[in-house]
């Protein structure tokens, strides 16, 4: 049941639908302005329009907002437990610091939302749509995803660990370094996802369909993946430690230039691997004699060293700038074929900056929008308290208020008289003359 001690802003809420009829649960028209916050246990906004709405550190447990509209709320720093979000239009929505722990959204749709900092863990996302989402640190750890759309969606450092993805569709999506270990399923499609540097890491998935998707970098360490068409995909450095991948469509050699694995790899078509060095990036290059992976060390903002590392143990150090050797130990370096290998970790760094640059930005943007969103929230959250305290007053001066008819005689005298809706008061008696 609800908690009358804590749900301020339903109080709120209640009173704005009693001074405003246009505003009332479930009518036609969007609710510009309304802000809701504070705790509700057992609430019912099921099939209500809260189009426009601004949550605000609400936190909602084993509520219902089924069939609701909701298209262009913004949610805040909130929470909802064990609520009921079924069928549930959130279209152009934006989500920041939210919670949807053991709901059920089954059939919801975030179409083109705004979407940072959300947990989905352990929910219901069957049907759900996020097709074009702009999504960044989104968690769907323990998910059930089957049928899900996530078509043409950005996913920035998406964590979709233990998820269930049966039938979803990845088509378009954006999901460099996305972290599906140990997720199941089976006909998910990923055609022409960018997948750089995601780890499938124990993943266990049948039918998947990776065509012209690019997998530069993935880790498929330990993966049992069977029924895979890896046509037109770009394999080059994916990690196949342990991994059993069989009924392969559209496998070829030269898309796994640089790709590893050890003797437990097992993959149908033949194809030989080599073993799986240490490497402090995704990315392994080939030189003529030697296999390694680089790493950078700075020691202050202008000076930078790329360090490669062999195998065997020996070390080659790189200057940025004119990509001068500085420190070489060991023999059998082909320095040209070094220098361009460096060249090209140097362009992965600046790549990688830039792009950590604009993600911080785009963060710092979008908490000063947040910013301005909760400022405007409770200036209108004032506003509405301003307008009840008015009605509030107004109401108490009609209570006081006495009404003094004067009416008017021939004689050019006056009476006062009671209103006419007051109670009579008995005349008084004549004096008796003796």
């Amino acid at each position: 049941m609800r908690n009358p001690a804590t749900i301020f802003a339903l109080a709120g809420l209640s009173l704005l639908i009693s001074t405003q009829p246009g505003w009332a649960l479930g009518d036609d028209h969007p609710r510009r302005g309304l802000a809701i916050g504070g705790e509700c246990e057992s609430c019912d906004f099921s099939d209500k329009n809260l189009a426009g709405a601004i949550f605000i550190g609400a936190n909602f447990i084993d509520s219902d907002f089924s069939d609701s509209e909701m298209g262009g709320t913004t949610i805040v720093e909130s929470r909802f437990t064990d609520t009921d979000f079924t069928d549930t239009n959130i279209t152009h929505a934006r989500l920041s610091g939210v919670t949807f722990l053991r709901t059920d959204m089954s059939g919801a749709d975030f179409t083109g939302g705004g979407i940072e900092r959300v947990n989905f863990s352990d929910a219901d996302l069957g049907d759900v749509n996020f097709t074009d989402a702009q999504m960044m640190f989104a968690t769907f750890i323990g998910s059930e995803l089957d049928d899900a759309v996530f078509a043409n969606a950005t996913l920035r450092q998406a964590n979709f660990f233990r998820s269930r993805i049966s039938d979803s569709n990845f088509r378009g999506a954006l999901l460099q370094g996305a972290n599906f270990t140990d997720v199941t399923g089976e006909d998910a499609s990923f055609l022409d996802a960018d997948l750089r540097g995601a780890s499938f890491e124990n993943a266990v998935l049948v039918n998947v369909n990776f065509t012209g998707a690019d997998l530069g970098g993935v880790n498929f360490e330990n993966a049992a993946l069977e029924g895979v068409n890896f046509t037109g995909t770009d394999l080059v450095g994916v990690n196949f430690t342990a991994a059993v991948i069989t009924d392969i469509t559209g496998l070829s050699k030269e898309a796994m230039r640089g790709a590893c694995g050890d003797e437990a790899t097992r993959i149908d078509g033949g194809i030989d691997l080599p073993a799986c060095g240490r490497r402090s990036s995704t990315i392994t290059e080939t030189g003529d004699t030697h296999r390694f992976g680089w790493r950078v060390s700075r020691a202050g903002d202008s000076n930078m060293t790329v360090r490669f590392e062999t195998d065997d143990g020996h070390t080659v150090e790189f200057l940025p700038g004119d990509i001068t050797i500085s420190a070489r130990h060991g023999e059998g370096f082909d320095e040209e074929t070094l220098r361009g290998i460096s060249a090209n970790a140097l362009r992965d760094i600046a790549r990688a900056e830039r792009e950590i640059s604009r993600v911080q930005q785009d963060r710092a943007a979008a908490m000063a929008e947040a910013e301005t969103e909760r400022a405007l929230a409770r200036a209108e959250a004032e506003r509405a308290r301003a307008e009840v305290r008015r009605e509030r007053e107004l109401e108490r001066e009609r209570q006081h208020t006495v009404t003094i008819e004067l009416q008017g005689r021939d004689d050019g005298h006056f009476s006062i008289v009671p209103p006419r809706d007051a109670p009579q008061r008995p005349s008084a008696p004549e004096p008796r003359h003796h």
